[in-house]
């Protein structure tokens, strides 16, 4: 039996599925996957991603798989997008913006009708993957390289080299698309493809097999540290909470790790460092798939992630006209004379300057200061809300209430809450 058969037999009886959808460009990584993938008469559906980014050729590349799915009475799901159109309006890197088309497009097809989705990644990939998350400092999670199993998605060739690939596929007479557009070196990864690696094999024939090597011996304790710092975390009194001695404790390789398990990415390790030296409320915006901020806390880091989206509400003002001032009072409530209140009552963020001439004290007070005084993690301190008129802060919700307008015992009197 020929390796690729057996190792493919092998793979799927160790991971089987419903069903099973191979990501597939045309090329002839995926059509040996997918002349494999039938050989073994395993349940295989489609799925291509044309990106239209090289006009009649992409569209040649879907046609070509849909008349493969045709003859061979497998179901096809195709995505068409038009990338260029969306980068010239949006901006961002294609490669970036590509791989997030395709991902998505793999996630809302597994979340729909299950399964595993295949992909056709061999050994000089996973090789080009190690130069490259190398050069962008990737730790050893990026060394590691690409999983043969990763949740749902399964990497089946990756113990084999591209030209072991060609041989099947000439010895079987496949067919496949060429993309010419991987013969220029535009990207890094076609620069290494194309050039260094070609260069570098040549000094070192092993090469591969010793970075293959590698990335066993890399993912192997990637495994266990990835293990540990999960358990580290676990042991974290706050959630979304880095307490900063825990962290100065770790060595570099384990505060990548822990960043990565924050979803903060690794290449602000040395902005994280330098956070942990500075005073508190110093704030750290990072980007990436899922950009976010870092605080620095009195005695940690608080991370918040995915803000793209994030829209603070500042709630809403509920008044109760005629009303009596109570027993005890509480900080979720407010009790002022409407005689003196110089216009409309309005509800907004705070903002650095903000005064209060609060109660019991002379003069006014920093907004900035009452928080402080309070200990309002920095964090949190961007939602505190103010209630104000149209000449002065009349309240700073839960915290302190003005002098001059508050009401007292004979005086008309309203309450003022604020409903989330």
């Amino acid at each position: 039996m020929h390796k690729l058969i057996q190792q493919i037999t092998t793979f799927f009886s160790a991971h089987p599925a419903e069903r099973y959808f191979l990501a597939c460009s045309g090329g002839i990584d995926s059509m040996v996957l997918a002349n494999l993938l039938l050989a073994n008469n395993l349940p295989l559906e489609l799925v291509h991603v044309n990106y239209g980014l090289r006009g009649e050729a992409s569209d040649g590349d879907q046609l070509f798989l849909e008349d493969f799915c045709k003859t061979n009475g497998i179901p096809f799901h195709g995505k068409k997008v038009n990338l260029k159109e969306f980068l010239s309006e949006h901006g961002g890197n294609l490669q970036e913006e590509a791989r997030k088309v395709r991902y998505t497009f793999f996630e809302e097809i597994l979340a729909k009708k299950g399964g595993k989705l295949v992909l056709a990644h061999h050994a000089d990939d996973q090789v080009e993957t190690f130069f490259l998350n190398l050069a962008r400092g990737g730790g050893m999670m990026g060394l590691s390289g690409m999983l043969a199993v990763h949740g749902h998605y399964l990497r089946p060739l990756l113990p084999f080299r591209k030209q072991q690939l060609l041989d099947y596929a000439h010895e079987r007479d496949l067919t496949w698309r060429e993309d010419h557009s991987n013969a220029e070196s535009t990207y890094s990864r076609n620069k290494l493809r194309n050039i260094i690696l070609p260069e570098l094999g040549a000094s070192f024939p092993d090469l591969v097999d010793q970075i293959t090597l590698l990335t066993r011996i890399f993912q192997e304790n990637q495994a266990d540290l990835a293990k540990n710092i999960a358990l580290k975390i676990s042991s974290f009194p706050l959630e979304n909470t880095i307490p900063i001695n825990d962290y100065k404790a770790l060595d570099e390789i384990e505060k990548i790790e822990l960043l990565r398990q924050f979803n903060i990415p690794v290449g602000f390790l040395s902005e994280v460092n330098k956070l942990a030296a500075s005073e508190k409320g110093k704030v750290l915006n990072f980007s990436g798939d899922m950009p976010g901020r870092m605080v620095r806390e009195r005695d940690g880091f608080y991370v918040e992630n995915d803000l793209v989206n994030e829209q603070k509400q500042v709630g809403t003002l509920v008044i109760e006209a005629n009303a009596t001032l109570p027993e005890e009072y509480i900080k979720s409530a407010i009790y002022l004379n409407p005689n003196v209140i110089g216009g409309e009552l309005k509800l907004r963020f705070w903002q650095v300057g903000d005064r209060i001439k609060p109660i019991g004290i002379n003069g006014s007070k920093l907004i900035s200061d009452i928080l402080t005084d309070a200990k309002v993690p920095h964090h949190l301190r961007q939602a505190q809300r103010v209630l104000v008129d149209d000449h002065r802060i009349l309240w700073c919700v839960g915290h302190a209430v003005s002098r001059e307008v508050i009401a007292a015992k004979g005086q008309p009197c309203i309450k003022v809450t604020v409903n989330d």
